[in-house]
């Protein structure tokens, strides 16, 4: 059995298949996931698990080199919205490389979703409480 980090064994095959430039989506409970992608739902009660706390777990386990997010997200649950980007950005001085963050309307973001390896889905019902992670390398 694992000692640390990431416990659920779909979340660490997906985190582990990953190469360079693929994508993984952490959504909130209501975002549409489209066939193809694995979906991974980790939805328990709205909340649970919260969109920051899956999140966190993931990024403290890959290397990410751009996040895309939509535009609303800033604008119509700004809290959450800091919360995340201050997260990545903290990321990105613990994996001593950036991360670039591109904001795209909520549609497109729908859409760049179906070119994900897989989507986690969370139980958070805040409005646009969606990031895709691009993987980078390590070294």
């Amino acid at each position: 059995m694992k000692r640390s980090g990431i416990l659920n064994p779909a979340l660490c095959r997906a985190l582990a298949s990953m190469g360079h430039t693929d994508s993984i989506v952490v959504c909130d409970a209501g975002l549409p996931i489209p066939d193809g992608p694995e979906r991974i739902d980790l939805s328990l009660l709205p909340g649970l698990p919260a969109f920051q706390d899956v999140l966190a777990a993931i990024i403290a386990e890959l290397q990410i080199e751009q996040a895309q997010i939509a535009s609303e997200f800033a604008q119509q649950s700004p809290q959450l919205h800091n919360e995340t980007v201050a997260m990545l950005e903290a990321q990105a001085a613990v994996q001593g490389a950036p991360i670039a963050i591109e904001r795209f309307s909520h549609e497109d973001l729908k859409r760049a979703t179906r070119n994900a390896r897989a989507i986690v889905r969370t139980g958070e019902c805040t409005p646009f409480a969606n990031v895709i992670l691009f993987s980078g390398v390590p070294f």
